[in-house]
């Protein structure tokens, strides 16, 4: 996300400083969702038109309007004719063809959390394509655990709790995408930087039985030791502060052509936000909650110090 005054955010809990370098460093991500593969090629495409119109284009590629709108949008599956079509009508060279057929393959793929469950929900399957992708992810929950940094048995006392109701079988099948999610963006050689900032209410709020909530405490103890993690507490002495409206996840991407997004969670589902100055104003906001919040070092040992008071009696009770 480029910086007002030149160079790329990077919010840590020393503040919000622009990184002076043209770009950030590319990860290359083998297990990202289809979407952000048309997204990319409808930014090209619109890019080629220049000032043509859509109707220029469709009369010399008998491509119809609508399907060159729906492309340029990354809306629509790209078909291999189509592409075929408009590399010979904008006369592009080896490199650049290349590039858009990379792009069009990979949009007809299927996700891999397709295999766990073809009836997702809609703003569920579009998260898990944006955050497929992400180099950076910043989010920030007042009231739960983060999914990436979830165990199996919180994340399925959770699924549990939350509505609508869900069969044994679907709450094991979202457990599973959320391990599986965890495995490829927290815990591979490729994970994007994740940055967590949580309210102490989620480190107290019991999920499950009494060695559930320690093994959860436990794996956020260990999770933030990982070079590539962040774990910041906002503790409950603090009082108002900017992020008391709810959680929120803002997306990154390494490439120029990504745009990053901004994920705002309600009881309907996610809603996106791609606006520069919506995404803008949510890094100043997860800036803000993490100035509030305790280092990483005080955030870890408070975390100790929670876990061990499900450790005495009275925590068991």
């Amino acid at each position: 996300m480029p910086y007002p005054g030149g160079g790329w955010f990077v919010v840590d809990t020393t503040g919000t400083i622009p990184l002076l370098h043209g770009r950030r460093e590319v990860r290359v991500a083998s297990n990202e969702g289809p979407l952000l593969h048309r997204r990319r090629l409808g930014v090209e495409l619109r890019r080629l038109r220049g000032d043509r119109t859509l109707d220029e284009v469709a009369e010399s590629t008998l491509i119809s309007t609508s399907k060159l709108s729906r492309l340029e949008n990354g809306q629509g599956v790209p078909q291999a004719r189509d592409i075929r079509d408009l590399v010979a009508y904008y006369d592009l060279g080896a490199p650049e063809s290349d590039r858009l057929r990379r792009w069009a393959s990979a949009g007809r793929s299927q996700a891999w959390w397709r295999s766990y469950s073809r009836n997702l929900p809609a703003n569920l399957d579009t998260y898990l394509d944006y955050e497929s992708g992400a180099s950076v992810i910043r989010t920030y929950s007042p009231a739960v655990v983060p999914p990436l940094l979830q165990t199996a048995r919180y994340a399925t006392a959770l699924l549990q709790g939350l509505p609508p109701a869900k069969s044994e079988e679907e709450v094991q099948r979202l457990v599973a995408i959320r391990q599986r999610r965890k495995a490829l963006l927290v815990e591979s050689e490729a994970a994007p930087r994740l940055m967590v900032t949580i309210d102490e209410a989620v480190l107290r709020r019991p999920l499950g039985s009494v060695e559930d909530v320690r093994e959860q405490l436990q794996h956020l103890h260990d999770m933030s030791l990982q070079k590539n993690i962040s774990l910041n507490v906002v503790c409950f002495d603090v009082g108002a502060h900017a992020g008391l409206l709810g959680s929120f996840t803002v997306l990154q991407y390494a490439d120029d052509i990504d745009r990053d997004i901004v994920a705002v969670e309600s009881h309907t589902g996610d809603r996106f936000l791609e606006l520069q100055s919506d995404v803008l104003d949510y890094l100043r906001i997860f800036d803000a909650i993490t100035h509030k919040a305790r280092d990483h070092d005080e955030s870890r040992a408070l975390i100790s110090q929670i876990r061990s008071t499900f450790d005495s009696p009275q925590g068991s009770r």
